[in-house]
């Protein structure tokens, strides 16, 4: 069990480290991405989000459909 917060631990700070490291790259640097760039990037997430969902939705519906109906005992 220590050894699993440990681990968790350790991945959390490289996270931590990672994102931080991102973030300032971003505020220093001057050849960032561009708002249009920005734009559809998020366009494209949206658009897989919603397929995601429909292939999520179709197959929830298909296996409740499939669930068999009991019979009362006779």
């Amino acid at each position: 069990m220590i050894r699993l917060y440990l681990t968790l631990t350790t991945l959390a700070a490289a996270l931590t480290g990672f994102v931080a490291d991102g973030i300032h790259r971003l505020k220093t640097e001057e050849d960032g991405v561009t708002t249009t760039e920005i734009a559809v990037v998020a366009f494209l997430l949206v658009g897989a989000a919603i397929v995601v969902m429909g292939i999520i939705f179709v197959a929830a519906r298909n296996n409740a459909e499939n669930i068999p109906v009991p019979e009362a005992p006779a």
